[in-house]
């Protein structure tokens, strides 16, 4: 009786590829092994994992402790979002375009 639970969490603003170096850590751990880990961890993209992945276990399943030791998390995907774009002015007359990628993440917990 395996179930599957999957969060989605849209508009990150932080670079996709620094994510997946984190994400091939966490991969088919534990959750509370994971929120220890990404705890420790002080740069941007652990702190913004660490909150998705909290909330994901909060809306799935009810805040008894005993089950977080049966929870682990599946799979995690990244998929390309909105682009922000914007001008800004350069010496000359001439401009500068700067895009800003978002990225969103779905989690796929499993009991």
């Amino acid at each position: 009786m395996l179930k599957h639970f999957y969060y989605k969490s849209n508009n990150i603003n932080y670079s996709q590829m620094k994510l997946i170096k984190l994400i091939n850590i966490l991969k088919y751990k534990n959750i509370e092994y994971i929120i220890n880990l990404l705890g420790n961890m002080k740069n941007k993209g652990a702190i913004c994992l660490k909150q998705i992945i909290l909330n994901a276990y909060n809306q799935n399943f009810s805040k008894i402790e005993s089950q977080k030791k049966n929870v682990y998390l599946k799979n995690i995907i990244i998929n390309k979002s909105i682009m922000f774009k914007k001008i800004r002015p350069a010496p000359q007359c001439r401009t500068n375009k700067i895009k800003k990628q978002f990225v969103k993440i779905i989690l796929i917990l499993k009991k």
